[in-house]
């Protein structure tokens, strides 16, 4: 599957997820403090190390935090110690990443954005740092707290965790290990038909209101 037609599906499960009327309620709150800890007028959430280093120059379509996320993300999230695939590290899984989101439309993007945000620093709460100072195994602990959350919580990790997945998984190099040889829908030379509904989850409809 190409970065754009990801990019659809990411599209559908984060509005799927955060119905506009919901995001702005969560935004009202969330989203204002998340501006005014980047302002720097809330001393508790804490800068990071990270936040040092700069951003290849490559990464245009992220901003720095987001950049030192999803290379935290895909640090966390694709472990391949003691086993023979491809260390991640040797592929461009948040150069894949940014191409993606490179594809969303202005209000998703704006919106996933904040969201990004508020996962990196909501942490400093209950760890005492942001998301990308968390050793590998607490990123873990909180990426399978967070997949059985509230709504935008499990919101969040789907998108990211399918974000990097996706970004790992779309380079042929990653495949030999797994014995895939490819898309048949390529090899055929199969037109694309569009993305199959989505399983309908009413556990995460009714759960809007408790995000």
């Amino acid at each position: 599957m190409n970065s754009q037609l990801q990019a659809t599906q990411i599209s559908k499960i984060w509005q799927r997820g955060m119905a506009r009327r919901q995001f702005l309620k969560w935004g009202l709150g969330g989203v204002a403090a998340v501006t005014a800890v980047a302002a720097g007028s809330f001393a508790l959430l804490r800068r990071s190390p990270r936040d040092e280093i700069a951003p290849p120059d490559w990464a245009t379509g992220l901003s720095a935090s987001e950049y030192h996320l999803f290379e935290h993300a895909r640090a966390v999230l694709l472990p391949v110690e003691g086993t023979n695939l491809i260390d991640s590290s040797t592929v461009p899984v948040v150069q894949n990443v940014q191409q993606i989101l490179d594809y969303l439309d202005a209000p998703t993007r704006k919106e996933l954005g904040a969201g990004l945000s508020l996962f990196d620093n909501v942490v400093v709460f209950s760890h005492g740092c942001r998301f990308v100072d968390l050793e590998p195994g607490k990123a873990r602990e909180l990426f399978d707290r967070w997949g059985e959350g509230s709504v935008l919580q499990r919101t969040l990790t789907t998108v990211i965790k399918q974000l990097v997945y996706s970004g790992y998984w779309q380079e042929p190099a990653t495949w030999p290990p797994t014995e895939f040889d490819g898309p048949v829908s390529e090899k055929w030379g199969l037109a694309y038909l569009g993305n199959a509904p989505l399983p309908q989850q009413p556990s995460l409809e009714s759960g809007q209101e408790q995000a």
